[in-house]
């Protein structure tokens, strides 16, 4: 709850400022709009109450940001940091239940450097050591947010993943 007032005061202010840059009546009225769009989507709804209720579940962590994790098997070692490129395993999810990507029966895991995922993979990713599986589950903030990443995900989702973290990749590995 917390997170969605904070979300709003952030995107009225957004708004605010942008509207006062010299924009004509009706780019304002766009803009408000837009922020009335936002903050009144069925979607965006949806993953806030799919939230407030996951977070009351057993071995479900929240963070400061609103990401919440459980934690699948747990694992000792290095973590990644921000440049680092990391090997996955992951399948993801809407709220509803419909997956709408994974890797796993692809021949091979996918890497990404952490600072280019999204902020949601970033915060766990940073958390976690090789081995580790977790389910996460992130407010649309923390994903893809008000745009579209295509296919069934639409604007505003909150977002489910099952992350394996495989590896961290070494430097010299990394630039191959």
């Amino acid at each position: 709850m917390v997170m969605r007032v904070l979300g709003i005061v952030v995107l009225s202010l957004l708004v605010t400022i942008i509207s006062g840059c010299g924009k004509s009546d009706e780019e304002k009225k766009f803009h408000q709009q837009l922020l009335d769009k936002a903050l009144n989507d069925d979607t965006k709804k949806e993953g806030v109450l799919f939230l407030q209720e996951n977070a009351r579940k057993d071995g479900v962590v929240v963070t400061d940001s609103g990401l919440q994790y459980k934690i699948l098997q747990a694992a000792e070692g290095p973590k990644p940091n921000m440049l680092n490129r990391v090997r996955v395993s992951y399948t993801g999810w809407t709220v509803n239940g419909e997956q709408f990507e994974s890797s796993v029966d692809k021949a091979e895991n996918p890497v990404f450097t952490v600072r280019d995922v999204i902020k949601g993979w970033r915060e766990a990713l940073l958390k976690m050591s090789p081995g580790a599986r977790w389910m996460i589950y992130m407010p649309s903030e923390l994903g893809y947010g008000a745009r579209s990443p295509g296919g069934m995900v639409p604007a505003n989702s909150a977002l489910i993943f099952e992350i394996e973290l495989l590896e961290i990749l070494p430097q010299e590995k990394a630039d191959q």
